[in-house]
């Protein structure tokens, strides 16, 4: 962000480059003045986004007190994962039935990057990132809390999760698995707006860490822009969108909006793709107007997870949830 929001301007909020929100001038460890503070406030100040954001606090709040998940609540996050992934899947083009990834899942044999299965292999991968997010929320019910790596591991070990298997089947190289797209390596993968090269990868890509780092952030604008960032600037050749989906699902437990860890958000772009991408162009368009466009619609992306998750809890709960 190019300095402190005004009242009068909130148009200073985006930067000289048009398409997105600027937080390559904030530091890792921003403080209440930081730039990228002021930025993501005056976001969270539009009335479109605080009703956005009161109906999904309203949705996680009934969605925790789910009866199923006063016990269940391990059943339910790894049930989770498993509809994460086929969901998330499907948004990238690997159709996969549940029931094929559940029994895989419960016979243990999920243990190659590669089966000879490519769109298996795309939800396999997706599914061990769902698993690694489950293993960094803290206990439903108790105090366990795992220790999280810092972003830019975060982001490597996601990737790690998801591009292993295009890698292990010779679609991308190793060397771009879990490293950040560099010099002038083109983004495999389109997105909105033009992929970012060279030094400005290289800025975008530390706003984006300092994004997910910098505290007492409003909790859903952070996760929507950082998924956002991850479709515009394009960090790595492969997986972008995958990442974003996953980091989105990582921060809203983190943060507190969806503590259950059960809300399968990745659902909605893949059951509405022209939405995620209409929404995706109103943020790389520079406005105020685009960015709050797209937060709204992370906002109903999350409904829809929560909407899933009840789903799930009524499953688990009458012990029916492993028919799919």
């Amino acid at each position: 962000m190019a300095g402190a929001v005004g009242d009068e301007d909130r148009s200073d909020l985006l930067v000289e480059r048009p398409n997105v929100v600027d937080v390559a001038e904030a530091p890792s460890s921003a403080s209440e003045a930081s730039p990228v503070l002021g930025a993501l406030r005056a976001v969270a100040a539009d009335e479109r986004v605080r009703a956005a954001e009161a109906a999904v606090r309203e949705a996680c709040t009934e969605l925790r007190w789910n009866e199923a998940l006063r016990r269940r609540w391990r059943e339910a996050r790894a049930e989770a994962a498993i509809r994460g992934a086929i969901a998330s899947g499907g948004a990238e083009g690997a159709v996969v039935p549940t029931e094929v990834l559940r029994e895989h899942v419960a016979s243990a044999s999920l243990t190659e990057a590669a089966t000879g299965d490519p769109g298996l292999d795309a939800v396999a991968g997706l599914w061990r990132a769902g698993t690694r997010l489950v293993g960094w929320m803290p206990d439903l019910v108790g105090r366990g809390r795992p220790v999280v790596p810092p972003a830019r591991a975060l982001l490597a070990a996601l990737h790690r999760d998801v591009v292993g298997p295009l890698a292990a089947g010779g679609q991308v190289g190793l060397e771009e698995v879990g490293a950040p797209r560099g010099g002038r390596l083109p983004a495999r993968e389109g997105g909105p707006g033009r992929a970012p090269q060279g030094d400005e990868l290289a800025a975008r890509l530390a706003g984006l860490v300092g994004l997910i780092e910098v505290v007492r952030a409003p909790a859903l604008v952070r996760a929507a822009v950082v998924h956002a960032e991850m479709l515009a600037a394009r960090p790595f050749t492969a997986g972008n969108a995958a990442v974003g989906r996953l980091l989105v699902r990582h921060l809203l437990v983190r943060d507190g909006v969806e503590p259950t860890g059960t809300a399968v958000s990745d659902l909605y772009p893949g059951r509405l793709p022209s939405a995620c991408a209409d929404a995706a162009a109103a943020y790389v368009s520079g406005t105020m107007e685009g960015v709050v466009t797209w937060v709204v619609w992370q906002a109903e992306a999350v409904l829809v997870g929560v909407q899933e998750a009840q789903r799930l809890c009524r499953a688990v709960q009458a012990g029916t949830w492993r028919a799919g």
